[in-house]
């Protein structure tokens, strides 16, 4: 017959039958200590008390064995007497039981140095006793036997009894297996049937499982609603990028789309040939447009890639870093001034996501600074900051200049997606970092980048 595997049952009869199986082995093991103990302890006293009396009648023999004695004593105690005096086995009367007589024990006694008694196990017909065999005062040899019949009977009726305690004991057990089992694997039950409806109706916007208690089963549904606030935010943020990104790219593709029709209608209709100079404007448009939408589409995959897909992590100097984009950004923008002074600094990440971070930076210092203006970039123990001249960032959009897509009312009559700095608060979370917005005392923004490192050795 094949046995069920463990893993076939659920996890509340797992616990159930555990349970069982511990109690029953505890059953088994106290029940073996309990005889060991009870009987050694039982044979002890049977032992002693049949010491005791073999000595006394042994003390107060005078060499005619039962002529003195109380026969009516003997079958109150159930006890069988016999003397054996020169070889002849003298059985004395009061027991309906006679007591076995080994007479190789009986010449063990008997000789000179030898032990004075021997307890041993014998029977007498279908009796079991306990029997010791002692040598008495006047030379003879005395054999006195107790019956363990009730003795045995005592103990069946305790092994019985034990037997039932130990059943009703499992039962219990595995009841209140069951019961706690069922309690403690509620939440559990909750987690699942919160799963299957998320699996069925994708919504992640659930109502929050209920958590009582603080073991590890409520730490699972705690860790469980975090998951799912966690996925709907992340979910939110997807369609916020998709339809930001929607909108975004609504505006050149129409623009776009407008030029090229025109361009269409030109060569359709040679006689609407557009002048020279328009259409050379026109070509250039379309040139900045597709520029624009290659930089948006950039950027879109910068902030969608994940930090798993960048497995060239190593030890990166920051500040070689700043000087490469200080040199990208001042051939793009020869008229603007960089004054930079930078310290040594090791940081553990991407040399190519930090670069182009920090190229944001500069950029949107560069665009909101006044013509020949100066850019001032500082790097020391880490924190890099980026001051330019420009007017500064309003109050209002101090707190959201790092989200996706944001443009103040000022920027939106500059080139750019609003991408830049979300780019640059990115690459700070990826390398454990930070980056914050201010504006200076005496005019201009700064950006403050913070990262975690060392200075090299």
């Amino acid at each position: 017959m094949r046995l069920i595997s463990l893993r076939r049952l659920s996890l509340r009869a797992r616990v159930a039958l555990l349970a069982a199986v511990a109690v029953t082995g505890t059953i088994i093991f106290a029940s073996f200590v309990s005889f060991t103990v009870f009987t050694g302890q039982l044979r002890a006293e049977i032992d002693q008390a049949l010491i005791s009396q073999a000595q006394s009648l042994g003390d107060n023999s005078d060499g005619r064995p039962g002529d003195r004695h109380d026969t009516d004593l003997f079958a109150t105690l159930g006890l069988s007497f016999a003397a054996v005096k020169s070889g002849v086995i003298i059985q004395i009367p009061g027991s309906s039981t006679p007591a076995p007589v080994d007479m190789a024990v009986v010449r063990q006694v008997s000789k000179t140095g030898g032990p004075k008694y021997v307890l041993r196990n014998a029977g007498s017909g279908d009796i079991p006793m306990r029997v010791i065999t002692m040598r008495a005062r006047d030379e003879s040899v005395i054999v006195l036997a107790r019956s363990l019949t009730q003795v045995d009977r005592t103990v069946g009726r305790l092994e019985a009894a034990t037997v039932v305690v130990g059943l009703g004991a499992v039962v219990l057990a595995a009841t209140g297996g069951i019961a706690v089992a069922g309690a403690g694997l509620s939440p559990v039950r909750k987690l699942t049937r919160a799963t299957a409806r998320i699996t069925r109706t994708q919504q992640l916007n659930t109502e929050p499982i209920e958590v009582v208690g603080n073991d590890e089963i409520a730490q699972l549904g705690e860790s469980f609603n975090a998951m799912l606030t966690a996925l709907e935010r992340s979910r939110q943020r997807q369609r916020q990028l998709v339809a930001d990104a929607g909108h975004e790219l609504r505006t050149p593709l129409t623009s776009l789309r407008a030029n090229i029709d025109l361009l269409i209608q030109t060569r359709r209709h040679p006689e609407r040939t557009l002048p020279h100079g328009s259409l050379d404007a026109l070509l250039t448009d379309v040139r900045a447009q597709l520029q624009e939408l290659s930089a948006l589409v950039d950027d879109l995959v910068a902030l969608s890639r994940d930090d798993e897909q960048f497995p060239s992590r190593g030890d990166v100097r920051f500040d070689q870093v700043i000087r490469h984009a200080i040199d990208r950004v001042q051939r793009r923008d020869p008229t603007t001034t960089f004054s930079a002074d930078l310290r040594p600094w090791l940081v553990y990440g991407l040399e190519t996501e930090l670069e182009r971070a920090v190229t944001n930076l500069l950029d949107n210092a560069v665009k909101f600074s006044p013509a020949a203006g100066t850019v001032r970039i500082v790097l020391g123990q880490g924190e890099l900051t980026v001051a330019d001249e420009g007017p500064g960032i309003a109050a209002a959009d101090l707190p959201q200049v790092f989200e996706r897509f944001y443009r103040s009312t000022e920027a939106r009559a500059l080139p750019g997606a609003g991408l830049g700095l979300a780019i640059v608060r990115h690459a700070a979370e990826h390398h454990g970092g930070v980056v914050t917005a201010e504006n200076q005392p005496t005019g201009g923004a700064l950006m403050r980048l913070t990262l975690p490192g060392a200075p090299p050795a």
